[in-house]
């Protein structure tokens, strides 16, 4: 009781000064006025609940956990026992989850903030069987209502990264009575497994069912399909293209010098810009028109004819631009960045990867594609714009790695189904 209290009594004040700083995040962004009572909690009164089914809340933070439980999602909707309540935190992240989910669900809604009073009413409206979590989320508010409603609470697709670890073993006697409340955690893999127990988590709660970001089905599209999209981004059929997937600041200089490196072995070399955070589109639209390059910004339409660089400063499309990508240099790898982001979109998709040495974020994926020979692994700019350039001049190299990775994406599947399985029996445990 006394760590949910010292929660209470910090929360309120560390939230007014943090105010500012998410009023400018807000504005920056656009899109978080959708909807904000959400976030105190004041979500429409559901209706009571069905008998003979359970209802889940399932809260997935942004878009890429929102994409990733598509086939868990299909899953609980398919076998007819439940009813889902889905909510996200970013305003991105909403609006794909009710563009995708809308059918499956009785309520998409925003996390309420993890205050009292808020989490309280959200909890009084929607009533739930079981809350489901994902990966990192560990709200101490939303866990300890639970609690006090004797609501199992599974974490599921649990990852505890490097730099996750330190701040929980910090904070360890803090966090330990409430990581305790927690029912069963499903962890992603081995690693995060082990660091679970050595938070607390007792052996027995803990199960690693995979991860089910590589359950998402990567849709092939069609010819016609390829056709309209390249012809949209500016490029053409046979264009061999540059990903740089979820780019980071410095990355997208690096990039430019390895596509200069490109042309000198094919002109028809193209650069396709994905930056991690779309807000960044001022400042790298800067540094392509400084370049000599002709390039197009695809949040202002369909590209007026060929060009050298697309910036892609959209948001849900990652996984459709990866489709056509000839080799992925995955963001946030390189110094100064940290922790990396996911290489997944490309594996699905069998694109030949590359990505720097500052991968922690998904230290077990990175070592599994890397002992399975399915990714080039870098030290620095200059050494990723020479890989990068080995790659460019490989054809043959390059279809290996896609076989490689297509057939370590194959093995790798199946979580969503471990997981769906130990929903159910969590779920109809409870009288």
């Amino acid at each position: 009781m006394f760590t949910i209290f010292l929660y209470r009594l910090l929360f309120f004040p560390i939230f007014v000064l943090a105010i500012p700083y998410y009023a400018f995040r807000m504005w920056r962004r656009g899109g978080y006025a959708k909807d904000f009572k959400f976030r105190f909690g004041m979500f429409k009164k559901l209706p009571k609940r069905k008998i003979g089914k359970r209802r889940l809340w399932i809260q997935a933070v942004s878009v890429g956990e929102i994409k990733a439980i598509g086939k868990l999602i299909d899953l609980l909707s398919d076998s007819g026992l439940y009813e889902i309540v889905l909510t996200t935190t970013t305003s991105t992240a909403y609006e794909l989850a009710r563009k995708l989910y809308a059918s499956k669900t009785i309520f998409i809604g925003l996390f309420p903030f993890d205050f009292w009073p808020f989490s309280r009413l959200a909890w009084n409206r929607i009533f739930p069987h079981v809350a489901i979590l994902m990966e990192s989320e560990i709200w101490p508010e939303h866990i300890w209502q639970a609690s006090m409603r004797e609501i199992p609470v599974i974490l599921i697709n649990a990852r505890i990264s490097d730099k996750t670890l330190p701040r929980y073993k910090f904070f360890k006697n803090f966090a330990a009575p409430i990581l305790e409340k927690i029912s069963y955690v499903l962890s992603s893999d081995q690693i995060s497994a082990d660091r679970c127990r050595e938070l607390g988590i007792p052996h027995h709660r803990i199960r690693i069912s995979g991860n089910i970001k590589f359950d998402n089905e990567v849709k092939k599209l069609s010819e016609d399909e390829e056709s309209k999209l390249r012809d949209a981004l500016g490029f053409w059929k046979g264009d061999p293209i540059l990903l740089g997937s979820s780019t980071w600041p410095g990355e997208e200089d690096m990039l430019l010098r390895a596509l200069k490196k490109c042309k000198t072995i094919d002109k028809r070399w193209k650069l396709l810009l994905v930056p991690r955070h779309s807000e960044r589109r001022d400042k790298i639209a800067g540094i392509l028109q400084a370049s000599k390059f002709k390039w197009h910004q695809r949040s202002n339409g369909d590209a007026p004819g060929e060009v050298d660089i697309c910036l892609a400063d959209t948001t849900g499309e990652l996984q459709t631009l990866t489709s056509i990508a000839t080799i992925a240099f995955i963001g946030k790898s390189l110094s100064p960045n940290d922790g990396g982001q996911s290489p997944l979109d490309a594996a699905c998709c069998g694109v030949p990867i590359l990505y720097g040495n500052r991968m922690s974020n998904f230290l077990d994926i990175c070592l599994s594609l890397e002992r399975s020979k399915c990714v080039v692994k870098v030290r620095d700019a200059a050494t990723a714009i020479s890989a990068i350039a080995v790659l460019a001049r490989d054809d043959i190299r390059r279809q290996n790695f896609s076989k490689n990775l297509k057939e370590w994406h194959k093995n790798n599947c199946g979580a969503s189904e471990f997981t769906h399985k130990k929903i159910r029996e969590i779920a109809f445990a409870k009288k």
